[in-house]
C-alpha cells in the first residue's frame, strides 16, 4: 500500500471517529433534556412571553398578553380527540367574543397541515403558529386537546384538558351569558 492510500484511509477513519463523537454527544444532550421532566404552568404565574403569527397572515403578537382575558387552546392535527373538539370550539368562539374573551388556537404545525385540519374559516382566523421552542414554553407538557386560561393581567388562571371541570365551567358561563342578556 502506498503512502497516499494510507493517508486517505487514515483521513476517512479520523472523519468517521469525529462524526461518531459528535453524534454520541448529541444523543447525550438529547437524553439529558428528556430526563428533565417538563413542569406544567402554575396558576398565578405570568404566562411566558412568546411571539405567535396568525395562520391567515398578519403581524406577530403575544398571545395571553396583559390587557384582555384569553383562552389558549392546543389542538393537534394527528389527535383524534382534538378533531372531535373542533365543533364545540367553533360554537364557543362567538360567545367568547361577545363576553370580551380572546380565544386562540395555538400550534407549532405547518400551515398546510393546519389548514387541512381546521374545517372552517372562523377556526383558521383564530389560529396562530408558534416556533416549537415557544410552543413548549406555553405548553410544556405538549398536551392536547388542552387549554390555558389567562386573566387580563397576563397571569395563568387554570390549565387542563378540554372537557375537564374548569373547561365545562367556562362553557357553562359562556352559554348562560347570552341567555341572561336576552332575558334582560
Amino acid at each position: 500500500m502506498d503512502s497516499t492510500t494510507l493517508q486517505w484511509v487514515l483521513a476517512a477513519l479520523a472523519f468517521a471517529l469525529a462524526g461518531n463523537i459528535w453524534l454520541t454527544l448529541a444523543v447525550l444532550r438529547a437524553s439529558r433534556r428528556e430526563r428533565i421532566a417538563p413542569a406544567a404552568l402554575v396558576p398565578g404565574e405570568p404566562l411566558p412571553a412568546v411571539q405567535a403569527r396568525p395562520l391567515d397572515g398578519g403581524p406577530a403578537f403575544q398571545p395571553g398578553a396583559a390587557g384582555q382575558a384569553t383562552v389558549l387552546l392546543f389542538l393537534a392535527s394527528r389527535c383524534p380527540k382534538c378533531r372531535e373538539k373542533l365543533t364545540g370550539v367553533e360554537q364557543l368562539m362567538p360567545l367568547a367574543r361577545e363576553a370580551g374573551l380572546a380565544l386562540w388556537l395555538l400550534s407549532e404545525e405547518a400551515p398546510r397541515r393546519l389548514r387541512a385540519f381546521l374545517p372552517s374559516d372562523s377556526l383558521r382566523a383564530a389560529t396562530a403558529r408558534l416556533a416549537l421552542r415557544d410552543y413548549r414554553r406555553v405548553n410544556p407538557l405538549m398536551s392536547s386537546p388542552s387549554y390555558i386560561f389567562v386573566n387580563y393581567q397576563g397571569q395563568v388562571e387554570a390549565t387542563g384538558l378540554i372537557g375537564d371541570e374548569d373547561w365545562l365551567a367556562l362553557v357553562g358561563q359562556l352559554n348562560a351569558e347570552p341567555a341572561q342578556e336576552r332575558a334582560a
